[in-house]
């Protein structure tokens, strides 16, 4: 979670991804991933305060550290619980289809060296947990409609 306002786009990167937060590599990963199949749609992640978060769930990143067993073992269930979301999203609410969506798109795009072993896992929280660790912002999703060109280059 952060505590930075903003409604932005959490930042991209046409050049080197060293010394950019977590949130902004993955929305650079997310634009180097060609979505296709994500029905004339980029889907990338703000920061938004938590009031301004219709519903009961919001976002977080959680960092899957490669270099331990448990780290691996938590990103092998992620890339079943990927698999699993692909074949039953049509019974998945919005947001789970998009944090699984996410999550498939890092795993396909990036590797463990390009998040130097530390690997981002979007996950849902309940908004009722966060207000609880006194964090005013969540993370968010954005979708922004492709068309023309844009369509096209992604």
């Amino acid at each position: 979670m952060a505590n930075v306002p903003s409604d932005q786009p959490a930042g991209s990167s046409t050049g080197s991804d060293q010394g950019l937060s977590v949130l902004d590599r993955v929305n650079s990963a997310l634009l180097n991933y060609s979505d296709k199949d994500w029905n004339y749609s980029r889907i990338s992640l703000v920061i938004k305060p938590l009031e301004s978060i219709d519903g009961p769930y919001a976002m977080k990143i959680d960092v899957l550290d490669q270099t331990t067993t448990e780290g691996r073992h938590e990103l092998r269930s992620l890339v079943d619980e990927v698999k699993w979301g692909d074949r039953h999203s049509s019974q998945l609410g919005m947001l789970e289809v998009v944090s699984l969506r996410i999550n498939k798109a890092l795993l396909d795009a990036t590797s463990d060296g390009y998040w130097h072993q530390k690997r981002p896992v979007i996950r849902i929280v309940r908004k009722e947990g966060v207000y609880s660790e006194d964090t005013t912002h969540a993370i968010w999703y954005q979708v922004t409609e492709v068309a023309g060109e844009d369509f096209d280059d992604r």
